[in-house]
């Protein structure tokens, strides 16, 4: 019966071809737009090279110094993190690192500009790096501030060619470091690992670095298996008042959170101050949005499919004087939409592939890769599913309910 039913949903719809094209228009257009925001929130939240065991990490990023007049907010300074932070309970390692900032430096009298990162040891065992040549550096590199450099593969070709780039020399900001390492290239949306240079954080050149509360660096807390992020971050609330500023008449309090990637995502996306976050209100916010999205393009669908079903009163009729149920009928038309909403589907995933592909080629994301997966697959002919069933349900209902002789007559009594 279900095959009748297919093979008769697809003459129909190869039959009226303006409906078919403005309804497969519609559900492909929706389901595109979804896929590739899921997809690209899938990229930014789960684990992948080198952030292989995401699920397991907190980062700080922001943290607040307040006092009765006076406010800042910025990252929080090595000392802070050096002297307050260590030994969480529940941590299993810890690091301390700056942002990825441009540098400066010049090649056959060229000037090239390079991502750079100053980091600790336990940044290379916090993360999976892909070494294609040496390894990372080693605490007696940091505990010696030697000039030493892990680059990235991009950096190596820029740099030397293709030759090996293992104890050679690359310029940054007018110093020399040795090369010791290079890794495979790491994508741009990886908050913690991207970065094209890596130098030992004890080599800043930047004079009292090591000395501030607040501002040059961020950490992140890599979680002993079973840890719950709630102990960590409670106990880190409890270190935040063994806090003494250098300035207690300007500043007297200091608020921040480690956080996973959901909860730093949630707290930028709302505008939260450092330490508060609301990843529950986000998600909410997350499923209306798409809810309301589908909800408008369904809504037109709804019309064309009473338009379309208008068109076929006769037929309507016809069936129900030969002894087509009502239940029939229903569900004639309703597998119609469905079929209709899945070709859409596939017509989305063939378009979002497409997208995100074509968006790895973009220089404002380079070294990105994003792809479907079967969860994001599944998911799509799910919510293609629902959209026909809620797009086609009304109509099909309302047609069923007409008497033959009203349908024979076009719906006029």
């Amino acid at each position: 019966m279900l095959r009748n039913y297919l093979m008769m949903a697809w003459k129909v719809l190869k039959r009226r071809k303006f409906f078919t094209f403005i309804s497969l228009f519609g559900t492909a257009f929706t389901l595109t737009a979804i896929l590739i925001v899921v997809a690209l929130v899938d990229h930014q939240l789960s684990s992948s090279y080198p952030e292989t065991e995401l699920y397991r990490i907190l980062e700080v990023r922001d943290m607040a110094m307040s006092g009765d007049e006076n406010q800042w907010s910025s990252d929080a300074g090595y000392k802070f993190f050096d002297r307050y932070t260590r030994d969480l309970p529940g941590v299993e390692r810890m690091s301390v690192y700056t942002q990825s900032d441009a540098s400066t430096t010049f090649l056959d009298g060229r000037k090239q500009v390079f991502q750079l990162r100053f980091t600790d040891p336990e940044y290379w065992r916090i993360l999976k790096f892909n070494f294609l040549e040496g390894a990372a550096f080693t605490d007696a590199d940091e505990e010696d501030a030697r000039l030493v450099a892990v680059i990235s593969e991009s950096a190596r070709k820029r740099i030397f060619g293709e030759a090996s780039a293992i104890g050679k020399t690359v310029e940054v900001d007018a110093r020399s470091h040795v090369v010791v390492g290079v890794v495979e290239n790491v994508p741009v949306h990886r908050e913690i690992g991207s970065s094209e240079i890596w130098v030992p954080l004890s080599t800043h050149p930047m004079q009292g670095f090591f000395d501030r509360l607040m501002g040059g660096c961020q950490a992140s807390y890599l979680l002993e298996p079973g840890a719950e992020k709630e102990q960590v971050q409670a106990a880190f609330r409890e270190r935040l008042k063994r806090v003494e500023f250098d300035q207690p008449d300007l500043y007297h309090t200091m608020e921040g959170l480690p956080m996973t990637r959901l909860e730093l995502l949630a707290q930028d996306m709302l505008s939260m101050d450092a330490g508060h976050t609301a990843p529950s209100r986000l998600i909410l916010l997350g499923v209306l949005g798409i809810l309301a999205f589908m909800g408008l393009p369904a809504i037109n669908l709804v019309n064309l499919n009473i338009s379309r079903i208008n068109e076929r009163q006769s037929e309507i009729g016809v069936r129900k004087s030969f002894g087509a149920s009502s239940r029939d009928l229903v569900i004639q038309f309703v597998v119609e939409n469905v079929f209709l909403s899945a070709m859409g589907g596939v017509l989305a995933l063939g378009a979002a592939f497409a997208i995100l592909y074509a968006s790895t080629l973009l220089p404002q994301l380079p070294y990105s890769t994003f792809h479907l997966n079967w969860r994001i697959f599944t998911a799509t002919f799910a919510v293609a599913t629902v959209f026909g069933l809620f797009s086609g349900v009304w109509p099909a209902w309302k047609m069923s309910r007409q008497e033959p002789v009203s349908a024979l007559k076009g719906g006029q009594s």
